[in-house]
């Protein structure tokens, strides 16, 4: 628990540019995003439901397997950083189902927009299961090893 706290104080620091970030949380705490956090005074946010309570009413489909999927993924993250909510920064859980509907490609080029969205109003913090690094991009998919000198 350690980094999520260390990388929530890195975002509501005052005149941070960064706005995004991501927390690879241990499978344990898998369930329990939401009390995690509340108990680090963040909103949690089930960012499936938000995603698919957006699209057009009748819509059958999420739009996650287009060729605009990157775009649509992105104009949700930028919508959610842009609204107001309860506290400055919000715990997205169950993302790493929204990212396993897209192409590898469509992955890249969200993630390459997403980590430079900067001065969102309210910061976002991306909780993926430990065991999900292959969603991330390939530039950012060893940081945790090569931060550890293991590449």
């Amino acid at each position: 628990m350690h980094n999520i706290r260390t990388l929530v104080q890195q975002l509501r620091q005052p005149g941070s540019r960064v706005s995004v970030g991501v927390w690879f949380f241990p499978v344990m705490h898998l369930g329990h995003e939401e009390d995690i956090a509340v108990s680090l005074n963040m909103e949690p946010l089930d960012a499936r439901q938000a995603y698919l309570e957006r699209l057009p009413e009748g819509a059958k489909h999420s739009g996650l397997r287009t060729r605009y999927a990157h775009e649509k993924l992105f104009e949700f993250i930028n919508s959610i950083g842009n609204s107001t909510y309860k506290r400055n920064c919000l715990l997205l859980h169950t993302f790493d189902l929204l990212l396993l509907g897209m192409e590898v490609d469509a992955r890249e080029q969200f993630w390459n927009a997403t980590l430079a969205l900067p001065y969102l109003q309210t910061k976002l913090i991306i909780a993926l299961p430990e065991t999900a690094h292959y969603l991330l991009n390939n530039s950012l998919r060893f940081a945790p090893q090569i931060a550890e000198g293991a590449v």
